[in-house]
């Protein structure tokens, strides 16, 4: 081997020595640093997982409730008694023959209405509802006129219309749910009691009672807000037609002064508005 020849070993030698040595260093390195990185992620804070949300309000079950407010109705009307044989004369002239008048219309006064509720719910998805719902309470609508007074004639003649003191309107509601809040309208049917006629009682002179008592059925139809305070508890407002508006025949007899002579059989009709409700109420619901 030339000298030249055994330098050029030498050299690469060194070279391949170097190289291993910086290749173990590396390695050694790479060992240390993984379990360093292992260590920190290890220390690094956990972020806890969200929680759960909140379930939907639901609207689903039986519920009872109270409500209050207010019920009104435009004028009645009745018109004079009339012969029971000439009543459509009477009608077709627009007087009666007890006292030749024209019929009468009279200011019905305003009532307080309080009572009870009682319903299901059921919500088929989440906006929207449907149901029925039982509502009783009292109502006492009532007005009267003096249809001819002592300025007019020798008889005092009272015309009397009065609705209550109870109603039942039995109904089904369909809503628009929006989370806690739900608009509804409803339809059904009403009962109450109704009692109307034309009394006269003076001393002297003819005397006639054409009062006539009896339930009354029509319709009941409204709508309004009910908002869910929690899952138990909600508040509502509304407002309800009853639809009552007809006209009622009442019949009596009429006498001469007090003895048992009758001149026959006298009616008079009765024309009542539609009735008009709006209240607040609290409802619970059992789920």
């Amino acid at each position: 081997m030339s000298k030249y020849q055994t330098k050029f070993a030498l050299r690469r030698g060194l070279v391949m020595t170097r190289s291993i040595m910086l290749g173990g260093l590396a390695i050694s390195a790479l060992l240390i640093a993984v379990p360093l990185g292992v260590a920190s992620a290890a220390d690094m804070p956990v972020k806890a997982p969200a929680p759960p949300p909140p379930p939907a309000f639901n609207w689903n079950g039986f519920y009872i409730g109270a409500y209050a407010g207010a019920a009104w109705m435009d004028q009645a009307n009745t018109t004079d008694p009339c012969l029971v044989a000439l009543l459509g004369a009477c009608t077709a002239a627009g007087v009666g023959t007890y006292n030749g008048l024209p019929p009468a219309a009279y200011d019905m006064n305003p009532s307080f209405v309080g009572g009870g509720t009682v319903g299901y719910n059921w919500q088929p998805t989440p906006f929207t509802l449907l149901g029925l719902e039982n509502q009783i309470g009292y109502i006492h609508l009532k007005g009267s006129f003096l249809m001819n007074p002592p300025q007019v004639g020798i008889d005092d003649t009272v015309a009397t219309t009065k609705i209550g003191d109870w109603y039942d309107a039995f109904t089904a509601r369909v809503g628009a749910v929006d989370g806690h809040a739900m608009f509804y309208v409803k339809g059904g049917g009403v009962w109450t009691k109704y009692t109307t006629g034309v009394v006269d009682t003076v001393a002297a002179g003819e005397t006639i009672n054409t009062t006539t008592k009896k339930d009354l059925a029509g319709w009941a139809a409204g709508g309004g807000i009910e908002y869910g305070i929690d899952m138990h508890w909600s508040v509502k407002a509304e407002y309800m037609v009853l639809g009552l508006a007809r006209n009622v025949t009442n019949c009596g007899t009429a006498f001469v002064g007090a003895g048992p002579a009758n001149v026959g059989t006298e009616c008079s009709v009765t024309h009542t508005p539609d009735v008009q409700l709006i209240t607040v109420g609290l409802n619970y619901r059992f789920h």
